[in-house]
């Protein structure tokens, strides 16, 4: 039944096999061709008409030579990085549906069936394997199992509400359609886990099958620290009102409260007003506030071109009104409103012979003003640069 399914599916053009195994490898000679012919076997148990297509990311051992003698296409990714290998092979891909998976003989390539199952029976849209879900773990290193990988699922899922129980599964599935939808960018480790963010972003239909991690033949290209560090920033990066939009607004608030409090009094220490130390607080807080708020802008603008926030309703209405001479001008206004009180106080500290001002709260309040302005202007500058490559809101 599984065969007669998959057979009578529309590849992607006429000829082309219906389904393609995308292997990055850099030196794998001891499992690539292994992987092949498991792959190939289950091609054959389920009737399933495939091709295997290895992504070379320049090795300098018998990997090539293996690969194509044991039936597998190959083409070549001279830039390192397991992102761009697997980025050449998808766009080299002729199959209707892509399966990635490793070519150190870690997963079990007979599961090939039940992942297309999903896809074309179940009518998932991203599938992907999981160690997690029966338990069976002690294969994954130590650090991985306990720490590294339950620790960015837990991020990613709280970051971006979904479900994942094994983010970092590099053993997954989903139609050309579906990637296309969701192609990730990233050149290294983190490629991965994009596909899981994106796949989210996108709203795709998620369904996970629970996989078994054998021992990996040959070496190990996984740095643990540094790619662990590059997933966290990256899912940073992609989750704006975690690293920027909150904080920002948090920081914004604290110095305009402060600049209230040093301007009337209301907040007394020791029975003392506070005075210009606070405003000095104040300054501090809301440029840095102003700037994380610009730089999450940014990052929602990049978001919104990039990737799947293209219904987000406050961009849209921020769009609608804002044109780069806006921002100009209301930067300029604030620049010079901010310039002008300061020159003000300048002038009556020049005419007061150096004595201390009786109002340095309002030396904090006009650097404010000031600073904020120059930042709007120049933030209006990138956003205007951004915005030429924003997708078509109707699309």
């Amino acid at each position: 039944m599984m065969s007669s399914l998959l057979m009578s599916d529309t590849p992607a053009t006429p000829g082309a096999p219906l389904v393609s195994v995308v292997l990055p490898c850099l030196n794998e000679e001891d499992a690539i061709g292994i992987c092949i012919d498991k792959i190939h076997a289950a091609f054959a148990s389920a009737g399933i008409d495939g091709e295997v297509l290895v992504c070379d990311n320049g090795s300098t051992d018998r990997t090539v030579e293996i690969a194509q003698a044991r039936g597998a296409r190959v083409v070549h990714q001279p830039q390192r990085g397991y992102g761009r290998a697997y980025q050449k092979g998808f766009a080299s891909a002729a199959g209707t549906y892509f399966i990635m998976g490793d070519a150190d003989d870690t997963y079990d390539f007979s599961l090939i069936p039940q992942f297309l199952q999903k896809l074309t029976d179940e009518h998932y849209e991203f599938v992907t394997g999981s160690r997690y879900l029966h338990g069976k773990t002690e294969s994954i290193p130590f650090m991985h199992r306990f720490i590294g990988n339950p620790l960015l699922t837990a991020i990613l899922n709280v970051l971006f509400d979904t479900k994942y129980s094994d983010v970092y599964s590099g053993y997954r599935a989903f139609s050309r359609t579906s990637y296309d939808m969701i192609r990730p960018v990233s050149p290294g480790m983190e490629f991965n886990l994009e596909l899981a963010i994106n796949a989210a972003l996108a709203k795709l239909r998620v369904a996970e099958i629970p996989i078994t991690l054998r021992p990996r033949l040959g070496d190990s290209k996984l740095r643990t620290f540094r790619d662990g560090w590059r997933s966290l920033r990256m899912m940073m990066l992609y989750s704006p009102n975690w690293l920027f939009l909150m904080p920002g607004l948090a920081m914004l608030g604290f110095g305009i409260m402060a600049h209230i409090a040093s301007l009337t009094g209301i907040v007394r220490f020791g029975g003392r007003p506070a005075a210009g130390g606070t405003g000095i607080f104040g300054t501090i807080f809301s440029v840095l506030g102003f700037q994380i708020l610009s730089l999450g802008l940014h990052a929602k603008t990049y978001s919104w071109s990039r990737r799947f926030d293209k219904q987000n309703a406050s961009l849209v209405r921020f769009y609608d009104r804002f044109t780069l001479e806006t921002g100009l001008l209301a930067g300029g206004a604030l620049t010079l409103l901010g310039g002008g009180a300061l020159l003000m106080q300048v002038w009556a500290w020049l005419l007061s012979d150096f004595l201390p001002l009786a109002h340095p709260a309002w030396v904090s309040l006009s650097a404010t003003t000031l600073i904020i302005g120059v930042g709007i202007m120049f933030s209006s500058l990138f956003i205007s640069a951004m915005s030429v490559a924003q997708p078509d809101r109707d699309a």
